[in-house]
């Protein structure tokens, strides 16, 4: 769960920072449809993101032609543990959008214009302005990712499977206890989630209020 979870949570942020800053700096054709596309993970109910991702890598349109590679492809993720940071990745990842977006949207885009009157390109003023300027945003797109991935079940049961030392993580292994009627071992996993998630709030609203300070 935790490697899982923290490598979800990095590609979260991988993608998110990125993507936050273009949908904030930029006004260009389809924007609304590509910002309307990243929150579907999230209103989705999550067995219909599962089934989703289970039915894009059963049926990979780019492999059509190639028979051989998509059913390798299917062989190698689903229902393996790449399935579990692949399921965990979905919807961590439009969690981590959201906050980055949010936290370019409050960052004055000032600075990054001086940069381009000074000789910068758009790539540069993003690596050296942009990103120092969003490093408390980026904190907190990571623990919201890695709260997020550490409590997805609904894709992971679906894409991943829930087998015993292999795809099982900690949301799953309460889905499991209780199927089995071990009411004690499920609630005892629910309380280190419970802990996880509390413990990713207050490092969340610590953040959030040294920036108010600041």
């Amino acid at each position: 769960s935790m490697i899982s979870g923290t490598l979800a949570a990095v590609l979260s942020v991988f993608v998110a920072v990125p993507a936050g800053w273009l949908l904030s700096r930029f006004r260009f054709p389809g924007r609304a449809l590509i910002d309307t596309i990243l929150d579907i993970p999230i209103v989705l109910p999550p067995l219909v993101v599962g089934l989703g991702l289970l039915i894009l890598f059963q049926y990979w349109p780019l492999t059509a032609p190639l028979p051989v590679l998509r059913k390798s492809l299917n062989e190698l993720v689903v229902y393996q543990v790449p399935a579990v940071v692949l399921a965990q990745f979905s919807v961590a990842a439009a969690f981590a959008v959201r906050t980055m977006k949010a936290t370019f949207d409050e960052i004055s885009p000032r600075c990054e214009q001086v940069a381009l009157t000074l000789g910068c390109t758009w790539g540069q003023s993003f690596l050296r302005v942009a990103m120092p300027e969003s490093a408390r945003g980026m904190l907190t797109a990571f623990t919201l990712a890695w709260a997020r991935a550490l409590g997805e079940f609904g894709p992971l049961l679906v894409f991943a499977g829930a087998t015993r030392n292999k795809t099982e993580v900690l949301s799953t292994t309460v889905f499991l206890e209780l199927s089995i009627g071990d009411l004690e071992a499920a609630v005892a996993v629910s309380l280190i989630m419970v802990f996880a998630a509390v413990a990713v709030l207050l490092v969340t609203r610590m953040w959030g209020a040294k920036d108010v300070m600041v």
